[in-house]
């Protein structure tokens, strides 16, 4: 009895060890494979927004607070092409619009002093 015993846990192990082979194989020679049974992670990818607003700080311009707040790349004029990824694309004609107070601005942002009231908007817009 103990002998039939032995030849079944035997051949268990042979089993396990022969599925673990035939499933790691690819891995160890640098191949992936997908294996049914294991679950795959969800990437959610957050949309790029073609809007960003915050409000003004006494003292402080606006250009200096969006930089703060969010990552921000500018042309070597100094205008504003990319805000949080998002980048004004040339070929659609986009630009980055500065508003303040729901008002286009009439200066630059570098150039606005804001106040603590003031909400300062950016919008993709197109010309």
């Amino acid at each position: 009895m103990f002998k039939i015993i032995k030849q079944q846990l035997l051949l268990v192990i042979v089993l396990v060890l022969s599925l673990l082979f035939v499933l790691f194989l690819p891995v160890i020679k640098g191949k992936t494979v997908t294996v049914p049974f294991r679950v795959q992670p969800t990437v959610t990818v957050a949309p790029l927004v073609s809007e960003f607003s915050y409000k003004g700080e006494a003292g402080k311009d606006a250009l200096t607070i969006l930089k703060e707040k969010t990552k921000v790349e500018q042309a070597a004029s100094g205008l504003v092409v990319s805000i949080n990824g998002r980048k004004a694309d040339d070929k659609k004609h986009e630009f980055w619009a500065f508003y303040v107070n729901k008002k286009f601005a009439s200066v630059g942002p570098a150039d606005y002093q804001t106040k603590d009231t003031d909400t300062i908007d950016w919008k993709i817009e197109t010309y």
